[in-house]
């Protein structure tokens, strides 16, 4: 397993930009040697949250190992809080530099697949609703589309704009820009998905979400996981009862979206609290958690 950092141009944000990369090249076995491998590789694109940094995965979860033990390639770029939007009032494309740029740049750096089913799009928190919006815009290169506790924040955004706090409101600029063209643009999940109604024809990502039940953020991840399927979406929707928003949470679920993903052997994970009942496989509306299989 090669864990490399990684420092280019990026002519969207016009700077540069750092970003982690676990690259499944060689693999140990019992006898100590390394099993070369060639690629390409199934490819997860992993988006980190508010005040996080690339390097928070490899930090705070297994997610290395985990990633070895299914042959797949995980690129964890540093948003720098961009909330990987585009901004074009100021000149910023975050949204175009996930979803093009960082693709090309890595795909050319990389022997990474090209096939949209081998690539998905994954985020924590806030880095789960632009996996989101992201995922929508360019079904054409993302198969899936992976959100673990999704800071799903159109009705705060609606708040925000019918809201005389000056202050509430440049916060929630920070991330959307001017915040009176959000409902109806890219940056809206529900705008999006009306053109996936209107035109059948679209490819649609198969579409992976975990949110606990302990976290405030629940309502909203369960209610767009319904929008996804009312949409005509392939669901796999979990709402374990232990979970809060939280590292030990998204440890335990990332070894969980990645089987999904890829398939493969689990691993134990190294979270302070016992996921495992709530993570193992089991038939829909079996057991704990709210599966919403699209069938």
């Amino acid at each position: 397993m090669a864990l490399l950092r990684v420092d280019f141009y990026s002519r969207y944000l016009q700077r540069n930009v750092i970003l982690s990369a676990v690259i499944p090249v060689d693999k140990m076995d019992g006898t100590k040697l390394a099993k070369r491998r060639q690629g390409p590789y199934r490819t997860m694109y992993l988006l980190h949250g508010l005040f996080g940094r690339d390097y928070d995965w490899i930090d705070r979860t297994h997610v290395v190992q985990t990633a070895e033990a299914r042959d797949v390639a995980v690129i964890m770029p540093s948003g720098e809080d961009g909330l990987y939007l585009n901004k074009p009032e100021i000149n910023e494309y975050h949204g175009k530099f996930i979803s093009e740029e960082l693709v090309e740049v890595t795909r050319r750096l990389f022997p990474l697949s090209r096939k949209r089913e081998d690539t998905a799009l994954a985020g924590i928190s806030i880095g789960a609703y632009t996996a989101l919006i992201n995922g929508l815009l360019r079904p054409d290169r993302f198969g899936s589309i992976v959100a673990l506790s999704g800071a799903f924040m159109r009705d705060r955004v609606l708040e925000a704009v019918d809201s005389h706090s000056p202050r509430k409101r440049r916060y929630y600029e920070r991330f959307f820009g001017d915040l009176d063209t959000v409902i109806g643009s890219e940056k809206d999940y529900v705008t999006l998905l009306e053109r996936f109604k209107q035109n059948p024809e679209l490819p649609k990502p198969k579409f992976y979400g975990a949110c606990g039940e302990h976290d405030n953020l629940c309502d909203n991840n369960r209610e767009v996981a319904h929008l996804l399927k009312e949409a005509g979406f392939d669901v796999t929707y979990w709402e374990p009862e232990i979970g809060s928003h939280e590292w030990p949470f998204w440890n335990a679920w990332i070894d969980c979206a990645l089987d999904w993903f890829a398939p493969g052997e689990m691993k134990p994970s190294t979270a302070n609290v016992d996921y495992s009942e709530l993570t193992e496989a089991r038939p829909p509306n079996e057991g704990k958690g709210i599966p919403m299989n699209q069938g």
